[in-house]
């Protein structure tokens, strides 16, 4: 399991995640509501020791379509967004992974996740009364210790 295996598994995870979709896709969402799509947007080297270790950071972008015929839906998307944000970056209990480089199995554990940006994204042919898209920034800091 790499790193983006891992915050998937995290995001299945969370307690309200059968009511507000069905799976989690890897770099897409369907066009229905209640789809959720975890897109990796890159990694980072954050720091580095003489013996290898790095402190490194993957970024993500989870996207989220939901019903959003009036204000009341619109409310409860953001709400249920906030509350996935304030569970994710509690779930960040050093858990470890695997990450293959070079034919070599490098551990990682993660230390931290944070979130931000949580906000309606896209409105599809400006039509409110179909599902709208939403993303929320996510960010994984982990150690790989050689």
């Amino acid at each position: 399991m790499n790193i983006i295996e891992l915050v998937k598994s995290i995001l299945q995870s969370f307690p309200k995640i059968n009511e507000v979709c069905n799976d989690i896709h890897i770099d897409f969402t369907d066009r229905t509501n209640d789809s959720y799509g975890l897109s990796s947007i890159g990694d980072a080297l954050l720091a580095e020791d003489v013996l290898g270790n790095q402190r490194r950071q993957h970024n993500f972008i989870l996207y989220a379509v939901f019903q959003s015929a009036n204000d009341y839906d619109r409310l409860n998307n953001s709400g249920v967004l906030l509350e996935l944000q304030l569970w994710l970056e509690r779930q960040a209990q050093h858990q470890e992974f695997e990450n293959i480089v070079d034919n070599e199995k490098l551990t990682g554990v993660l230390t931290k996740l944070t979130c931000s940006n949580g906000m309606l994204y896209a409105i599809p042919e400006n039509n409110l009364n179909s599902g709208v898209q939403y993303q929320m920034q996510i960010t994984a800091e982990y150690k790989i210790e050689r």
